[in-house]
């Protein structure tokens, strides 16, 4: 599937949120965005591999998640629409996570070997994927900081307020593992929630 121009619009705004790139740059990258789409349970990438693209999620749900030793999987963090996805942010360096898809899922990407091409000309790029990058940082500092810090029933609230609508949308054990605890401690907590 083709992106529209609607979809390079929505990618240039989310891209210019972060930081602008200006329109020489972006008429480089127009010609190279591609629409890449994952059925339910389908990978965006594995650990092990190598980052391929950079992405925006137009439409579903993805999480990210790791595997330990013993082979248990732990939810790291969830993407929804108009999220950044990729599997690392050096394309040298091979991804420690896994990300999935928990719905269908469709993706404005841009291939990293064609980005770090046009890196390489335009500096903005290289200020937009390190921003981008401060701000993965800081989200996941503040969500470690808080799981850390908080009880059961405050990383639960946190986990609604960072994602409203997500809680309808995916099975509630993958909530349970994002916030370390178990579904059926997660069942108690959203009845206790709802004064049952």
């Amino acid at each position: 599937m083709e992106p529209t121009d609607e979809h390079k619009i929505r990618l240039r705004a989310t891209i210019d949120n972060i930081h602008p790139l200006g329109n020489e740059c972006w008429a480089e990258i127009e010609p190279i965005i591609y629409i890449k789409e994952l059925g339910k349970n389908e990978y965006f990438s594995k650990e092990g591999q190598l980052p391929r693209e950079l992405g925006v999620i137009n439409q579903g749900v993805l999480r990210i998640f790791y595997l330990n030793d013993k082979g248990e999987e732990w939810n790291k963090h969830f993407l929804q629409e108009n999220d950044f996805v990729a599997s690392g942010i050096s394309p040298e360096k091979k991804s420690i996570t896994n990300i999935q898809a928990l719905s269908k899922v469709s993706i404005l990407c841009i291939p990293y070997t064609g980005l770090m091409r046009i890196a390489a000309k335009y500096n903005q790029v290289n200020t937009f994927i390190q921003k981008l990058t401060f701000e993965y940082l800081e989200q996941k500092q503040n969500r470690e900081i808080r799981l850390l810090s908080e009880e059961a029933m405050n990383n639960y609230l946190m986990f609604k307020d960072t994602f409203p609508d997500l809680e309808d949308r995916i099975q509630h054990y993958h909530i349970a593992s994002y916030l370390g605890i178990t579904p059926t401690q997660l069942s108690r907590l959203r009845k206790k929630l709802r004064g049952n």
